[in-house]
């Protein structure tokens, strides 16, 4: 750590990534870019960024319980496909090119922007469809999720809380919840994996940390709000919106 201001960029980013996180998806599409331009090579980033990634979950997910907003039962079922998958997540980015890894982005982020635009405000605003039971399309659903957040943390929570919503027929305070405490335990497991391979910068982790575990903190009661479904619809626009014009701007 070379100065002050990278002390408080860290830790300024951090803090958005968590409250990001919390409320909607995408914080990794703030800390994501911070650590590689403090010079940490892209695949060290990409292990680095599952510490404050699982710090602000933790924080947010602890709050989403105190107000006994999650489904533990249902959270757990659901989290053995997600764990699955992560580890292959995990396993695959090793050998993945960088090209390949960059177009599923880019596919994912128009098909998460496509479904933003014609379902979510809807199921934010108002729960339209009973809940579903978890059935084996359940499950290769959840497991591919998890396949997702073990190669790249991005939108990842922002998939999650879709197929809770969608899928199940989850309302948005409850699915918001839920994804919150799933997003804990893949990022906890992709983080242990990482760890174990050796490939988390954990000082620069721990930093983000800090700050993630406020942002998550402040995230999780912003979140339990029923106002939040009218901004987090907004908020989630403006994100993607965001990350697909920086995309196009990369590739012109």
């Amino acid at each position: 750590m070379n100065s002050f201001w990278e002390w408080a960029l860290l830790l300024f980013a951090g803090f958005m990534g968590g409250f990001l996180n919390t409320v909607v998806s995408s914080g990794s599409a703030v800390t994501l870019p911070i650590l590689i331009s403090l010079g940490i090579m892209p695949n060290i980033s990409n292990a680095t960024n599952r510490v404050p990634v699982f710090i602000g979950f933790l924080a947010s997910t602890f709050q989403f319980h105190k107000k006994k907003l999650i489904d533990w039962k249902k959270t757990f079922i659901l989290s053995l496909p997600l764990i699955v998958g992560t580890v292959l997540g995990v396993w695959f980015v090793k050998d993945l090119p960088g090209n390949v890894v960059h177009t599923i982005i880019v596919i994912a982020l128009f098909v998460s922007f496509f479904l933003a635009i014609t379902k979510f405000k809807k199921l934010s605003i108002k729960k339209i469809k009973p809940a579903s039971k978890i059935t084996f399309v359940t499950y290769l659903l959840f497991g591919a999720l998890g396949i997702w957040g073990g190669l790249i943390v991005l939108d990842t929570a922002t998939f999650i809380l879709f197929s809770l919503m969608l899928h199940l027929g989850i309302d948005f305070i409850e699915a918001n919840a839920t994804k919150s405490a799933l997003c804990l335990i893949f990022s906890f497991v992709s983080l242990l994996l990482f760890g174990w391979a050796g490939e988390v910068n954990w000082f620069y982790g721990g930093c983000l940390a800090v700050g993630s575990f406020f942002g998550g903190f402040v995230g999780s009661i912003f979140a339990a709000k029923e106002k939040s479904r009218v901004w987090v619809f907004i908020l989630l626009i403006t994100i993607l919106s965001i990350e697909i014009l920086l995309l196009i701007f990369k590739v012109i």
